[in-house]
């Protein structure tokens, strides 16, 4: 049977300087189209995205500029409830930054959390489906570069273990709720 997840998408911008290279240029627009890739992408495991809140929140620009220089999601977490609330929180929670570190995404390990930015290497919806990967327990593949879990390509494929893997994963996300 199919396995529901709540999904919440933030677009995020700068809030000291919503002009300045931390802020998204994404649309919730964009978001919205990504999460529905996304959903695809999924539904080879019986995995669904829903339902799936967009929204945009501001962000401190000295916690945005963490992330951005250095992949240091900490004072994003320290921050949260603090200088700035995350609404709408899902079981899985996907932030669209403009950069971040180098990196096309990344998912802070026992997190619920992955980050996107704004111009990946590769398609958007596979780069948060690689993140969520992560989040639900898979581990990078080294063999296949069709694979979701291999790094850097635009490979899609689930082989059976990471179907079961994800699933086991997704059903522990719901044990924790949002």
């Amino acid at each position: 049977p199919e396995i529901r997840l709540p999904l919440s998408l933030y677009v995020v911008t700068d809030r000291d300087d919503p002009e300045s290279g931390f802020s998204s240029a994404r649309t919730t627009e964009q978001a919205a189209a990504i999460a529905v890739d996304i959903g695809a992408i999924w539904a080879a495991a019986d995995i669904v995205f829903d339902p799936v809140n967009v929204r945009e929140i501001e962000v401190p620009g000295d916690v945005l500029r963490a992330v951005a220089e250095s992949l240091d999601a900490g004072p994003f977490f320290e921050q949260v409830g603090r200088t700035f609330d995350v609404p709408d929180a899902g079981a899985v929670n996907g932030f669209l930054v403009r950069i971040a570190g180098g990196v096309n995404g990344f998912a802070p390990d026992g997190s619920r959390v992955f980050f996107v930015v704004d111009q990946p290497t590769v398609y958007d919806e596979r780069v948060s489906s690689h993140e969520l990967g992560h989040i639900l327990g898979l581990r990078h593949a080294l063999d296949d570069p069709g694979r979701l879990m291999f790094s850097g390509t635009n490979g899609i494929d689930l082989d059976e273990e990471e179907q079961v893997v994800a699933r086991y994963g997704a059903l522990g996300l719901l044990d924790r709720g949002p």
